[in-house]
């Protein structure tokens, strides 16, 4: 669960994300479109405080990212997955390895590996491109993987 409460950032004189409130419940999936320079990009970083706002609250599952410690917010962003409009993929490694590649720097335990990357790769509708390499992929499947 994500809310965000009368939420500002501002660069200078610029306004990036002006009063935004918003809810989004558990397993709810939204879309955020806009014109470029609109505050999209902004205002996702601000859900996972790698920007913090001017004014306003960020709660993430209960905790409110604004008032936790650095320690304590890295320890949180390790439950948040985002995914970046520049993502990267390692080119020489598979679709498996790549998704694995974030588990093992979650520090998850090896012995959950195999079953959460094909998890992961289910949800996503990529299961059977597990051996694939991202130049054999299109755009939107190299974004699932990521």
């Amino acid at each position: 669960m994500i809310t965000l409460s009368s939420v500002h950032k501002r660069y200078g004189q610029e306004i990036a994300v002006r009063d935004v409130s918003l809810h989004i419940r558990k397993g709810e999936i939204y879309g955020i479109i806009g014109a470029s320079g609109a505050g999209k990009s902004t205002l996702l970083r601000l859900m996972n405080l790698l920007e913090k706002p001017d004014a306003g609250s960020v709660t993430v599952d209960g905790d409110q990212l604004t008032e936790l410690s650095n320690r304590e917010l890295r320890k949180k962003r390790h439950r948040i997955g985002m995914i970046f409009q520049q993502f990267n993929l390692v080119a020489n490694k598979t679709v498996f390895d790549n998704v694995l590649d974030s588990l093992k720097l979650a520090k998850r335990p090896r012995a959950s590996w195999e079953t959460r990357v094909m998890e992961c790769l289910r949800f996503v509708g990529l299961e059977a491109y597990r051996d694939k390499y991202p130049s054999q992929l299109s755009g939107g499947q190299k974004q699932r993987v990521a």
